[in-house]
């Protein structure tokens, strides 16, 4: 009796995570060649609870808010 292996193909490679990230907001990818730089930050952990249970309320992203906050506070900057 003889043992018989069963291989199924390779997975096919996923999109790049890179492309979805350069296309991933409108207003940056309306903007050919522009690709988005990544923002990490370290905050208390109740605080980062806090802020998931506001955005999901609000039905809105994280990384969307702290984009809207940061625009809104450069921009208040420049005129100001």
């Amino acid at each position: 009796m003889s043992k018989r292996i069963t291989m199924s193909a390779r997975a096919k490679p996923k999109a790049a995570i890179d492309k979805w990230v350069d296309t991933r907001d409108p207003a940056i990818a309306s903007k050919p060649g522009v690709k988005p730089k990544r923002l990490t930050i370290d905050i208390d952990p109740v605080l980062h609870t806090d802020l998931k249970i506001s955005c999901a309320k609000r039905g809105i992203q994280i990384a969307d808010l702290v984009r809207t906050l940061i625009e809104r506070d450069v921009r208040s900057h420049e005129h100001g």
